[in-house]
Parts: structure tokens; sequence; C-alpha cells
């Protein structure tokens, strides 16, 4: 089930992309609708035990580290690529 910020987060480690080897894996992908606010999706790789820490983990790491304003923001662990390791989708709305 995808998680949706704002959600309590995770503490971030001083370096996440090491601690949990995150990744950006996909290109951005936009999207304008005629109506409602556009998006912007990418997908991330990144070390965790569970389908939601993935999700959690990528939530809390780019709010960490980049400016991104995560208001309505969904991450969707989309497949375990090895054990403790997965791709998840993060889609956040906004002007783009």
């Amino acid at each position: 089930m995808p998680t949706t910020y704002p959600v309590t987060l995770p503490s971030v480690p001083n370096d996440p992309e090491t601690a949990w080897s995150a990744e950006r894996v996909g290109e951005t992908v936009l999207e304008h609708p005629d109506e409602g606010w556009a998006s912007a999706t990418t997908t991330y790789a990144i070390d965790a035990g569970s389908r939601s820490e993935a999700e959690l983990r990528v939530l809390a790491w780019i709010d960490h580290s980049y400016e991104d304003d995560l208001r309505q923001a969904t991450a969707t662990a989309v497949e375990q690529v090895d054990p403790n390791r997965w791709h998840v989708s993060l889609r956040i709305l906004g002007e783009f």
C-alpha cells in the first residue's frame, strides 16, 4: 500500500546514499493534466527490510537531502529487486 506524506519519517543517517544504498534509477516522468496539479514521478532504489520501510526511507531521504516540497507526495514500493532491496516510485505534486 502506498505511503503518503505527511507521515512520521524515520531518522536519516548523515549519508543516506551510502547507509541505505539509496540511488535514483529512473528518469523523472512529468504529467500535466488539464485540471489539477502537475506531477513528477521518479523511481529510486533503496535498502530496506520491508515494502513499507522502503517507502518511508525514500520519503525521509528526499525530505532530508533535497528541497522538494513533499506535501501529498506518494511513495510506492513497486518491486523487490534483491533481498532487502526495493525499487520505489515517488510521485510529487507541484508546478513543474
